[in-house]
């Protein structure tokens, strides 16, 4: 099987996957929430639309556009994909802490999410970190972008800079 028929293979199922998930997805949306709750849902989402646009995307334009070039290559893509993670905790986090803190029923969040929330930021710190170890021990330039190897050879004459 060649790689291109491998990676069309594979977005295939993906795409099959995501599809299926999105109407599991809808469908329990559509049976669990009660009538009168789908203006709060909605808004909700919709908020979340406005978070994004106004202020993550904003947010992660302006950390990669001053941030990454100032630190060592190795660290570029783990605090990409750590800034990544820590973004979504805090989308993911607001609506965990906003329901523990006017709770009425212990049971809709049943645990102090402090401690919780504090052990993935902590995960995610390690993970970064652990990332920037393993990519310094791979040759960043034994590949070209279109992910083939380079020969082994030194070019005869030096590249001009």
């Amino acid at each position: 099987m060649s790689a291109d028929r491998a990676v069309r293979t594979w977005r295939r199922v993906l795409v099959a996957a995501g599809a299926a998930l999105l109407g599991f997805g809808l469908w329990t949306a559509w049976s669990t929430v009660p009538q009168g709750q789908w203006l709060s849902a909605l808004t909700w989402l919709a908020g979340g639309v406005v978070v994004h646009d106004a202020v993550l995307a904003p947010m992660a334009v302006a950390v990669g556009a001053l941030v990454l070039p100032r630190v060592p290559a190795v660290w570029r893509g783990p605090l990409r994909g750590g800034l990544l993670a820590a973004g979504a905790l805090a989308v993911l986090s607001v609506a965990l802490l906003a329901g523990a803190a006017d709770r009425r029923n212990w049971s809709v969040v049943p645990h102090e999410p402090w401690p919780a929330v504090a052990t993935v930021v902590l995960v995610v710190g390690a993970g970064v970190v652990a990332g920037a170890f393993l990519s310094a021990g791979r040759d960043p330039g034994a590949r070209t972008s279109g992910g083939r190897r380079r020969s082994g050879r030194r070019p005869s004459t030096p590249r001009p800079r």
